[in-house]
C-alpha cells in the first residue's frame, strides 16, 4: 500500500549474547506503537539483557520516538540490563537527542561496531563485514633454491 511507505522496518539479529535492533525509517507518533512492539518483543527473548538500538538509518524522528527510547531504558534498568544506542554523527536522530539533552541520559555511541564492543568486546568483530576483517597472515615465502656451490 503506498500509504505504508513510511512504516519503519525493525531489523533485529543477535550477535552473541547481545540483541541488535535496527530502525529503518520514520519514528512519530503513528509509527512509534509497531517499533514499541518491537523493541518490548527482543526484551521478553533474552535473559541478560544487553540490547543496541541503532538509529543510523531513522529518515525522521519526533519526539514520540524519543520517549519509546525512554521507555525501553527504563525497562532494560528494569531489569538490570544495559542498552546502548547509536546515533550517527549528523544524523537527525542525534540531532534530536542533543536537542532534547537525551544524550546525557543514554549510553550512545557512533556506530554499530563500537556500540556491540562497549558490551561485548570479544564479540563486536562480528559485526564487520568481510571486506573490513583483518586479513589473514599470508603463508611464508619459499625459500629459493641454491644456485651454485657457493650458495649452500
Amino acid at each position: 500500500m503506498p500509504g505504508d511507505r513510511n512504516v519503519p522496518q525493525v531489523q533485529s539479529w543477535r550477535v552473541g549474547p547481545v540483541r541488535v535492533l535496527r530502525v529503518i525509517g520514520e519514528l512519530d507518533a503513528v509509527t512509534v506503537p509497531a517499533v514499541a512492539e518491537s523493541l518490548d518483543e527482543a526484551l521478553l527473548t533474552f535473559e541478560e539483557v544487553l540490547l543496541v538500538v541503532d538509529l543510523t538509518q531513522v529518515t525522521f524522528i519526533a519526539s514520540a520516538g524519543v520517549g519509546a527510547m525512554v521507555e525501553i531504558r527504563q525497562k532494560v534498568q528494569q531489569r538490570r540490563g544495559r542498552l546502548v544506542v547509536v546515533l550517527a554523527p549528523q544524523g537527525r536522530a542525534r540531532r534530536l537527542f542533543e536537542l532534547t539533552r537525551m544524550v546525557d541520559h543514554f549510553e550512545t555511541r557512533l556506530t554499530l561496531p563500537e556500540a556491540v564492543h562497549a558490551l561485548r568486546p570479544d564479540e563486536s568483530h562480528l559485526l564487520l563485514p568481510e571486506r573490513t576483517r583483518p586479513a589473514p597472515e599470508p603463508a611464508p615465502a619459499a625459500t629459493p633454491p641454491p644456485q651454485g656451490p657457493g650458495d649452500a
